[in-house]
């Protein structure tokens, strides 16, 4: 079996974690305005979450945003 680095995310693993993860909801009353191009596209949620193992496993420091 290959070796996964201690924050990848195996794929027996993530189909136990996946159920888990919310899915994104936009409130059906709620009026969205953005300019085009605004604001962070959509992130794939198992490379979101192999991200946060990351920080936690390395303890690195987690850049804050502005």
């Amino acid at each position: 079996m290959k070796r996964l680095a201690s924050w990848k995310v195996s794929d027996d693993f993530w189909s136990r974690v996946k159920p888990l993860i919310p899915k994104r909801q936009r409130d059906a009353d709620k009026s969205y305005h953005r300019m085009a191009g605004s604001g962070r596209k959509p992130q794939d949620p198992r490379k979101v979450f192999e991200g946060i193992l990351y920080v936690l496993s390395t303890d690195c420091q987690y850049p804050k945003g502005t």
